[in-house]
C-alpha cells in the first residue's frame, strides 16, 4: 500500500494492489482512479453498483459519507480513516457464467456444443404454480433482439450484458440503479452488425470466467470485442472478412466460416490470445454458399459442423496433425428444417438433422446422419421438436430414437404441442413450452398467433410455473443471472425470474 501526496491543493492517489483511489484532503472522501487498467467509473454509476465490481466496502455512518448518500472504501481498508470503526466486508462475489444462447462457458472441450443442451443447473421448487408471481423481474432493455451474456469482464463481479447483434449493440444491467446502461465503443472502431438469424448466431470467449476477450460474428469481419463495465465502454477489432457462420472454440483455436476477397468461401482459425486468421486448408466455395440460411456450428471431439441449406460445411482432422475442411452437400431432394430445433444426438453420440425430403407426391419428414458422404436417412411420421437429446412428438416426448412413433399414442389428440427450449445435463431437467394446437406443427411453427403459453420445468418434479400470451412462444430465450432463471421474449415488457432451487 502507497500513498502519493502531490500538492496541498490536489488529491492523493493511493495506489493499492490491482486498483488506485483518490482521496480529497480536505473531505477525507476515497473515489475510484483506476481498476485493473479499466479506469475510474462515470458519474452515472451508483456507489453500490460500483462497489460491488470493484470489491469495495461501504459505510453509511455519517462522519464517512459526509454529503454524500454513503461512502466507498478500497476493499483492503479494514477499519475507517475517519473513526477508525470496523468496515463492512465487500460483498460476496459471484462469478457466474452464461455464454449465449444455451448457458455454460463452452469449456466442456469433448461434449457436444451448438445444441440445446446447458450444463448449468436448472431447478426450481416443487410449489410454483402458473399463479405464482416470478421472484425477480427485469426492466427490459430498450427495443431489439437480445441474446444474453453473463460475465466479470475482468472486473469481482459477474454483470448480465444484453447483445443485439443484428445492430451492434451492448447493453449493461445495473442491478442497484436497477437500468440498463449502454456500452459505447472507445475507439474508432464500433462494433458492426451481423446478418445471422437467432439460430445461427453464436459467440466466443476467450476466459469463461474473465471474458476479456469476445469473439463476434458481423458482416464485415471476426469482431474481438473486450467490454469494460467499469468505463462503460468496449473496444472492438475486426479480422478477416464477413462471417458468414458463427464462431466456436474447437481444439484451443476459434473457428469460423468467412467470406475471402475473392468472394470464395472458407473457414479460419485463430489463435484466442492473437489476431493471426489462418485458413485451413480445403476447397474453397462459391459464395452462393455464404447466402444460404445456415445453422449454429455444432462440435464435438472429432469435428465441427456449420449446416447450410445446401449442405454441411465441416472441419476434421487430415494427414498428420493437420485440420481440413469439405462441403458435403445433402442427398438429392432433401432440404434441413432449421425451425424444428435442434439436431437430435443419440446415445451413441451420433447427431442427425431433422429434414423434409421432397417425393413425386408429398414431402416426408427424415432424420439424416450428419457428418457422412453416405448418411443413414430415417424416415419420421411427423416433423418433432428437439433440444439434441429430448425429442416430442406434438405433446408426447419420445424415448427411443426420435424417428420411431411412441408405442402410446394417447397425447397425439390433446390438442397441445410441447416445445422444448432448454435441457439442463446437470439437474437432469428440461425447460419447456406447452402450446395449445389445433393444427400441424407445421402449420403452429408458420403461425404469427398469440396464445396462452404454460411454461413448465420437467424432471423429477414437473413444475408448472408460468403462463403468458405470447406469439411464437418457442423463440423465448431462457438465460441464468445472480441465481435465477429468467425467460427473455421481445413481446414481453418486463423479464421475469425465478430462484434457482439448490
Amino acid at each position: 500500500m502507497s500513498a502519493s501526496l502531490t500538492s496541498s491543493h490536489q488529491n492523493e492517489r493511493w495506489e493499492l494492489g490491482d486498483q488506485a483511489w483518490s482521496r480529497n484532503p480536505t473531505t477525507g472522501a476515497f473515489d475510484l482512479a483506476d481498476f485493473r487498467g479499466l479506469g475510474a467509473a462515470q458519474a452515472v454509476y451508483n456507489a453500490l453498483d460500483l462497489a460491488a465490481l470493484v470489491g469495495a466496502r461501504v459505510s453509511f455512518d455519517g462522519p464517512d459519507r459526509g454529503t454524500r448518500p454513503l461512502a466507498l472504501y478500497p476493499g483492503a481498508f479494514k477499519f475507517s480513516p475517519m473513526t477508525g470503526k470496523a468496515l463492512p466486508e465487500p460483498s460476496i462475489p459471484q462469478l457466474d457464467v452464461w455464454l449465449p444462447p444455451f448457458g455454460g462457458d463452452g469449456s466442456g472441450a469433448d461434449d457436444p456444443q451448438g445444441l440445446g443442451l446447458t450444463a448449468v443447473r436448472l431447478a426450481l421448487r416443487p410449489t410454483l404454480s402458473i399463479e405464482s408471481l416470478p421472484d425477480h423481474q427485469l426492466a427490459m432493455p430498450p427495443a431489439g433482439n437480445y441474446q444474453f451474456l453473463v460475465s466479470a469482464c475482468h472486473t469481482c463481479e459477474s454483470r448480465l450484458f444484453a447483445i443485439d447483434s443484428s445492430r451492434g449493440l451492448i447493453y449493461h444491467w445495473l442491478p442497484y440503479s436497477e437500468c440498463w446502461l449502454e456500452i459505447y465503443p472507445r475507439g474508432a472502431e464500433i462494433l458492426v452488425e451481423s446478418a445471422l438469424v437467432a439460430n445461427a448466431w453464436g459467440m466466443v470467449v476467450q476466459d469463461p470466467k474473465e471474458s476479456t476477450r469476445l469473439f463476434m460474428p458481423t458482416d464485415d469481419g471476426l469482431a474481438i470485442v473486450s467490454i469494460n463495465p467499469i468505463g462503460r465502454t468496449y473496444e472492438s477489432h475486426l479480422v478477416g472478412g464477413r462471417c458468414v457462420g458463427a464462431p466456436v472454440m474447437w481444439q484451443g483455436r476459434v473457428h469460423v466460416p468467412m467470406l475471402e476477397e475473392d468472394r470464395k468461401l472458407g473457414v479460419y482459425a485463430l489463435d484466442p490470445n492473437g489476431s493471426a486468421l489462418r485458413r485451413i486448408d480445403g476447397p474453397p466455395l462459391a459464395a452462393t454458399a455464404a447466402a444460404a440460411p445456415w445453422f449454429r456450428p455444432l462440435t464435438d471431439d472429432r469435428q465441427i459442423v456449420w449446416m447450410t441449406s445446401m449442405g454441411q460445411l465441416m472441419v476434421k482432422r487430415g494427414a498428420g496433425a493437420a485440420f481440413e475442411t469439405s462441403f458435403l452437400p445433402w442427398p438429392s431432394g432433401i432440404t434441413p428444417r432449421f425451425d424444428l430445433g435442434s439436431p437430435y444426438l443419440s446415445d451413441s453420440g451420433q447427431l442427425w438433422q431433422q429434414c423434409l425430403r421432397q417425393d413425386d407426391q408429398e414431402g416426408q419428414i427424415v432424420f439424416v446422419q450428419l457428418g457422412l458422404s453416405e448418411p443413414e436417412v430415417r424416415p419420421a411420421s411427423s416433423p418433432r421438436l428437439c433440444t439434441g437429446s429430448a425429442c416430442f412428438q406434438l405433446a408426447t416426448r419420445l424415448l427411443g430414437d426420435p424417428w420411431l412413433d411412441p408405442d402410446d399414442s394417447s397425447d397425439s389428440s390433446a390438442g397441445e404441442v410441447i416445445c422444448p427450449l432448454l435441457e439442463s445435463t446437470s439437474a437432469s431437467t428440461l425447460l419447456c413450452a406447452r402450446v395449445p394446437n389445433i393444427r400441424s406443427v407445421d402449420g403452429l411453427v408458420a403461425s404469427n398467433e398469440t396464445c396462452t403459453t404454460t411454461f413448465e420445468l420437467r424432471g423429477e418434479h414437473d413444475v408448472q410455473f408460468w403462463a403468458a400470451r405470447l406469439a411464437r412462444p418457442w423463440m423465448t430465450r431462457p438465460f441464468v443471472y445472480s441465481g435465477h432463471l429468467f425467460l427473455y421474449h421481445p413481446d414481453q415488457r418486463r423479464l421475469p425470474g425465478w430462484r434457482i432451487d439448490a
